[in-house]
């Protein structure tokens, strides 16, 4: 089974949110990240307790067929709360422990440098 790693990604300078993101390297993790946003305008900060998402009252099923009815996705992200340890991040309960991320590796370089900084 492949093992996930919950990372909180925010924007360094402003300390915007940038997304919570599900990976299982830190490698992967810049690539996701990349899709978004400049990865080094951003630092993470790994999630490692408990943690969930949850909609707390009446929301729309999910893991079903949706069809063209965007009002359930909508209704989603709207009643979203965040449980536990993401309370924590959300919530400014954890201020330490952000790592910025590393440069974009070099088209010319043989080992990128994405992966040194990781030790990888």
């Amino acid at each position: 089974m492949l093992q996930l790693v919950l990372f909180a990604i925010r924007c360094v300078d402003t300390k915007e949110a940038v997304g919570l993101y599900w990976a299982p390297d830190l490698e992967t993790l810049w690539w996701m990240v990349e899709a978004i946003i400049d990865p080094d305008d951003c630092e993470y900060c790994v999630v490692d307790a408990p943690a969930a998402i949850t909609w707390p009252g009446k929301v729309p099923a999910i893991g079903v067929e949706r069809g063209e009815v965007d009002e359930d996705i909508e209704a989603l992200s709207r009643d979203v709360s965040f449980e536990f340890a993401l309370s924590d991040v959300v919530g400014g309960e954890i201020i330490k422990g952000w790592i910025r991320m590393p440069s974009a590796p070099e088209p010319e370089e043989e080992y990128p440098e994405i992966l040194r900084e990781w030790k990888r």
